[in-house]
């Protein structure tokens, strides 16, 4: 008899439930503020209201959902004051993590950087002579494996643990101002700097261009969160 796992067919309910709740909430087809109503949902995915609880209670642990004692579920609140706390934790952590990765290359790492900056690249030099949405997504998903794969050597699976965390809330407000920022800054060099400085192993060169890369994108973000707070309903 397996004690662990007494019944598999409802821990999978759960956790497709939690995985596309979790999925419209990043992708705003559930707006922040958004009320979840557990009976609305329960039939909406055709599962039993303890499933439906216990999936919205996992997304609490995730802090993608708040609630209030007797009155529901909501979609977690977006602030300014919210991702700075989120962008100074996350600082923290990814300079740690990828001190840790430098610390340890190896080849596989190497192999893997060059990839992942190579495929990063190409998009950005596409996305210099064409504007396009599907363009922009796609280069999203390779700066996260770029970055990804900086830190992928570190030897601390709880800086990761907690990275992978931070980045999930982060990505939240990077998709609600997903627009090109080229005319702010140079992504493409930076990028440059950060992998050229990786590869020769300059630990605290690389550490010192992260953070700016880091605090440009959050100085970014931060007006343009501002601009979307004002737009909203009062």
């Amino acid at each position: 008899m397996n004690s662990e796992n007494p019944n598999p067919t409802k821990t999978t309910a759960i956790e497709t439930v939690r995985a596309q709740l979790r999925d419209q909430i990043l992708n705003f087809d559930l707006p922040p503020g958004t009320r979840l109503h557990v009976d609305n949902l329960r039939l909406k995915f055709d599962v039993s209201t303890a499933t439906m609880r216990e999936a919205l209670s996992r997304l609490l642990i995730d802090n993608l959902v708040t609630t209030e004692r007797q009155r529901g579920f909501w979609v977690r609140e977006l602030s300014l004051e919210d991702f700075r706390s989120i962008s100074e934790a996350r600082k923290i952590i990814e300079i740690g993590a990828l001190r840790s990765s430098l610390d340890n290359r190896d080849d596989n790492w190497e192999g893997d950087i060059f990839a992942a900056y190579r495929k990063l690249k190409l998009i950005e030099d596409r996305l210099l002579s064409k504007q396009d949405l599907t363009l922009t997504s796609e280069w999203h998903l390779r700066n996260r494996e770029f970055h990804d794969c900086l830190v992928q050597n570190c030897r601390n699976p709880w800086l990761i643990d907690f990275r992978r965390l931070l980045h999930q809330h982060s990505d939240r407000y990077h998709r609600l101002v997903l627009k090109d920022n080229r005319k702010h800054r140079d992504v493409s060099q930076e990028h440059a700097d950060i992998f050229e400085s990786a590869i020769d192993g300059n630990v605290e060169r690389c550490v010192v261009l992260v953070e700016n890369h880091i605090d440009t994108t959050v100085d970014l973000i931060s007006n343009r969160l501002l601009q979307w707070s004002d737009q909203q309903p009062q």
